[in-house]
Parts: C-alpha cells; sequence; structure tokens
C-alpha cells in the first residue's frame, strides 16, 4: 500500500513539475528552480535575474508559478526570488491541522530569508501569503524595508466569499472536497472567473493546466490550511489584521483591484489607510489576482513602491 501512494505521489509531483516547465519556459525564460530547506520541510524557490533581491510570497491554495507572468517584468530590476509556501506548489506537503498559523508564518519567512543569506528583503506578497508577510513584517520590521501586497490580503475582512464558506459546511465538506481532489482544466478555470480574475478570457491554457496540477497535488494541504483559517462565518477571529494594522511600521503599499471578490476596494482601502504608512493603488478592471488582469501596471506600481526605500 505504501508503495503504491509513493507511486502516486511522484505521479503528482511529475505532472506537476511538466506543468510549471511547460509554462515557465514560455513566460519566463531564462529562470531557474532549486530546493531550499527549512526546519518543516523542503520547498522549492523560482529564481529570475540579478541585482537586489526581492521576495515573492504567493497566497492560499496556490503557487510561485502564478508570478511567472511579472516574473521578466521584475527581473529588468531584480534577484526575484519567489517560493511556494508550505503544501503549496512544488513544496513539501503539510498539515495545518493544530498549527498556529501566524506562528509558522513568521518562521517559515524568517528560515526561508536565513536560507538565502540575506539580513533583510523586499517583500511583494498576495492574499494569504500578504497575511503571512504583514505578521512577519510586523515582528522583524529590520528584515523587510518594504512591503507590497497584491490584492486584498487574508484577515483584512472577517467575510470571505461563500464558495469558500460552503466547503466549511459539514454537510458539505465531503462533496466539495472529493470534487477537489479530481480538478480539469474547466473547473480551474471556473474557480478563477468567479474567484480570482476580471479577465478570466486571459488566462492562458499553459497557466490553468499548472494550476490544475498543482490542486490535484496540494489539495489536502490545501483542506487542512482551510481548516485552520476559515469557519462558517469566514476567516476565523484569530486571523483578522484587525489593530495589527497599527503595528505595521514597514512602508507598505496594498494594490487593490477595482473587482477584487474578496473584498471590496472601498473597504480595503478604509481599512489600509488607517495607518499612515500604507499607501494604496487601485486597478481598475482587475480582480484579486491583480498581477494577471494588469501586468504591466502591477509591476510600474511595484518599481514606483521599491525605489522609494
Amino acid at each position: 500500500m505504501t508503495a503504491n501512494i509513493d507511486v502516486f505521489t511522484a505521479s503528482l509531483d511529475h505532472r506537476l513539475e511538466l506543468a510549471q516547465t511547460t509554462y515557465l519556459e514560455r513566460c519566463a525564460p531564462g529562470y531557474q528552480t532549486r530546493r531550499v530547506q527549512w526546519s518543516g520541510g523542503s520547498t522549492q524557490v523560482i529564481e529570475l535575474g540579478e541585482g537586489p533581491a526581492l521576495l515573492l510570497v504567493h497566497g492560499g491554495m496556490g503557487e510561485a508559478l502564478q508570478y511567472g507572468s511579472i516574473l521578466p517584468l521584475l527581473a529588468r530590476r531584480y534577484r526575484v526570488i519567489a517560493v511556494d509556501r508550505p503544501g503549496n506548489g512544488l513544496a513539501d506537503p503539510f498539515d495545518y491541522q493544530g498549527v498556529d498559523v501566524l506562528a509558522h508564518a513568521r518562521r517559515f519567512l524568517a528560515e526561508l530569508i536565513d536560507a538565502e543569506g540575506l539580513s533583510s528583503v523586499p517583500i511583494v506578497a498576495s492574499s494569504m501569503g500578504g497575511l503571512w508577510s504583514i505578521a512577519f513584517a510586523i515582528e522583524s520590521p529590520e528584515r523587510v524595508p518594504r512591503l507590497v501586497l497584491l490584492g486584498a490580503p487574508a484577515g483584512i475582512r472577517r467575510k470571505v466569499p461563500l464558495q469558500m464558506r460552503l466547503g466549511t459546511l459539514p454537510i458539505l465538506k465531503t462533496l466539495v472536497r472529493s470534487m477537489m481532489l479530481k480538478p480539469t482544466r474547466d473547473s480551474t478555470l471556473a474557480f478563477w472567473s468567479q474567484l480570482m480574475v476580471a479577465h478570466p478570457e486571459r488566462l492562458e491554457v499553459e497557466l490553468l493546466d499548472a494550476l490544475t496540477a498543482s490542486q490535484a497535488r496540494n489539495a489536502p494541504s490545501w483542506f487542512s490550511l482551510i481548516d485552520s483559517t476559515i469557519d462558517v462565518r469566514g476567516m476565523k477571529p484569530e486571523l483578522l489584521i484587525g489593530e495589527r494594522w497599527k503595528k505595521l511600521f514597514v512602508p507598505t503599499t496594498l494594490i487593490l483591484g477595482e473587482n477584487d471578490a474578496w473584498c471590496p476596494p472601498e473597504e480595503g482601502e478604509a481599512v489600509a489607510l488607517s495607518n499612515p504608512r500604507v499607501q494604496v493603488v487601485r486597478i481598475p478592471e482587475a480582480g484579486h489576482a491583480v498581477w494577471l488582469d494588469a501586468p504591466g501596471r502591477v509591476v510600474d506600481a511595484i518599481n514606483e513602491s521599491l525605489t522609494e526605500f
């Protein structure tokens, strides 16, 4: 039985590796990947460019390869390091059951930055990666000279999309998760159309195939993260950013899509601007994954933010 599981796991890894390679070779030629060790296992880093380091941290139920469309644009100025968070992409699987998510986030990012030989690094992060990076920047501001958040960070509000909350209901959980274990290109497109982007017609087939392969590999880890962060009413109260905004002393730029399904931009902007160190950039015709809808405008906003420190 163990041998069969190992073969199945290896096949899922191979499928994702091939899909990632196909996508990144097209949109980010010259990229490299490598393994990085941390105390909880091993993860993958995707790297492109030379110059000062810039760390990219993806969102929940995600992977570093999502940033493929902006890697070459950012690599004109930076050595871009895009990391797979534990239980995502080609990182080792991770069980979040019983884990203090924010303490885990701080430890992972600190160990990753240490492993990269960096004393500090600006961070660009999205969604759950944004919440992780905020938690890390609050605890270790000397290690994050600048923070850029793409889309509304997780925890900015209690409410999350209905599709996410329904999956926590006991009566529906088994059905929803059995379907998530067998994703297709069409189901991936449907999810991203509803919750992630304003222009699903712009999603390349190669990206959809990579996202689908990632879900097939990582769904069990994702389920444990969902259970640790979301309940039937939305984001768990202990993970809400709330008053943490006032403890964020790192200069921060929040880049919001006008069509973000996770948080209306007006609400996100009002929360963000309660901290005078946070500036907001709003991108029209863009969703939660704002960099996929408007890669050029997002990279311009990132570059402008980073030149200020």
